[in-house]
């Protein structure tokens, strides 16, 4: 037993112990307090600072502290915070989020269904569908924005490969988010048709087999014989081939060469390509056999078109047919001379209302698409001048656009382009952008070539046995796909 003197030698020894224990700990929190300030910090360099702290050292305890801060309104904190936790800390990350949704706060749960898209997890789809039910739009968009981000994955590995750059990412892992985020918003566009944001989210990310499922659907609940049944059936069966997503049936190898007239600045950029990767970067509107920037308004058509109320439209010449679609409020419609996220002379058009497409009525080979606004001036103008041989795929197209937005101005820009054919596949060849001046003389703009990497396929000579065998117009820099 402990005399009296050695007893209280052991008492002062523990006591001293939890005060040095209580110490430490009193600091810790004050480190912790401190770290927390420094991250919800507006002074870049303090919060850059305190992300590259917990980066290095992630402590779980301070995931309950990001749970409070994402009740904040400060989007960019949130925003922070979100890229934060999804950054240093990935195996949290998804209970994390997932916890974030309840109790129901407004911010934070914006923020959680932003942030769990950037997960690749396959229990993500269906924790976003539950949120596009929401009464609240900032969650619904929140919720989009996610399944748009599981989508962007699978492009990201196609567009790292034509680039040439290594993939962080496994490529099935990120088709299966693909897939189970395209079920999610096609059985919501089902369920809620007239939803616009819904529409566009699912638009932008159909491939060739959505799409063309999309048309079928539209055309089987028309009046069955009806002109615009009828029409439209043969419109889209001559035409798939380049509008809308089109599936490609093989890769493609070219070198690109561009020149802005201007500025006289170049650039080349060699594409090796395969059919699924083509494909793929469509939905970030990059075509690697139109090659150039162009977005039209029949694309849209042949994407979706129970979502643009297309009608058909009786014309004096009964040879030619017409569909009238309205596509007031897409900021879709631009052309310009370029590839992948480089371009010079790139003109959108504003303020689009209606689009008029013409084809022959009994091939339903494509004339050309006019868009006006809602006074009816033309803003845009598309015609296919030739075909190849076969009419699958046009040989040379003009566009003119009346007022396209060319950076801050608006002026007045002609394309004129040349199309090959490489190993059956449509690429283009050349392409120039001309531009009205204030004199009313037009003048060379822009200028790009593409070179097959292999011998292109010549087209057949009737009579002839076929072989056996800037925001001004200065251009945008390379870096990051564009959103």
């Amino acid at each position: 037993m402990l005399s009296r003197p050695h007893l209280w030698t052991l008492l002062l020894l523990i006591g001293g112990f939890l005060t040095l224990i209580a110490t430490v700990s009193g600091k810790d929190c004050r480190i912790d307090e401190d770290l927390l300030q420094q991250l919800v910090s507006v002074d870049p360099q303090q919060h850059q600072a305190a992300v590259e702290q917990i980066v290095r050292q992630p402590d779980p305890q301070l995931l309950t502290s990001f749970r409070e801060i994402l009740t904040r309104k400060d989007s960019s904190v949130r925003r922070r915070v979100t890229m934060l936790v999804v950054q240093a800390y990935p195996e949290d990350a998804f209970s994390f989020f997932q916890n974030c949704m309840e109790p129901f706060d407004l911010h934070r749960q914006e923020a959680a269904a932003h942030g769990i898209g950037y997960l690749m997890d396959p229990r993500v789809a269906e924790v976003l569908e539950k949120l596009l039910s929401s009464k609240h739009r900032e969650i619904r968009i929140a919720a989009l924005r996610g399944l748009q981000l599981q989508c962007r994955n699978s492009v990201m590995a196609s567009f790292q490969r034509v680039i040439g750059a290594s993939q962080e990412q496994s490529s099935m892992v990120a088709i299966d988010g693909y897939q189970r985020a395209m079920k999610v918003l096609l059985r919501s566009c089902l369920k809620s048709p007239a939803d616009p944001d819904l529409m566009q989210a699912w638009g932008k990310w159909a491939n060739s087999s959505i799409t063309s499922s999309s048309r079928k659907r539209w055309i089987s609940s028309l009046e069955p014989e009806s002109p615009l049944a009828t029409s439209a059936a043969i419109l889209f069966e001559s035409n798939e081939n380049w509008l809308g997503r089109v599936a490609p049936s093989a890769g493609l190898d070219y070198q690109f060469s561009m020149v802005n007239l201007v500025s006289d600045s170049t650039k080349e950029i060699i594409i090796h390509a395969s059919s699924s990767d083509i494909e793929n970067l469509r939905s970030l509107s990059y075509d690697l056999d139109r090659v150039i920037h162009l977005r039209t308004a029949s694309d849209l058509l042949f994407i979706n078109p129970s979502s643009l109320s297309p009608r058909w439209l009786a014309g004096s010449d009964p040879e030619i047919a017409s569909l009238v679609f309205n596509i007031s409020g897409q900021s879709f419609l631009h052309a310009g001379i370029g590839l992948l996220n480089i371009s010079y002379w790139e003109g959108r058009v504003q303020n689009a209302h209606q689009a008029t497409v013409r084809f022959a009525g009994d091939s339903g080979r494509f004339l050309d698409e006019t868009v006006t606004d809602e006074a009816g001036q033309q803003l845009w103008k598309l015609k296919v001048q030739s075909w190849f041989e076969g009419g699958h795929f046009p040989e040379s197209i003009s566009i003119y656009m009346t007022g396209a937005q060319v950076g801050t101005r608006k002026t007045h820009l002609r394309l004129e382009l040349k199309f090959q054919q490489v190993n059956g596949q449509w690429l283009l060849a050349e392409g120039k952008t001309f531009e009205r001046t204030e004199s009313g003389e037009e003048e060379l703009r822009a200028y790009c070539e593409v070179e097959p990497l292999s011998l292109p396929t010549p087209s057949p000579v009737p009579g002839e046995e076929e072989p056996s065998d800037d925001a001004s117009g200065q251009g945008s820099t390379a870096g990051s796909p564009r959103e």
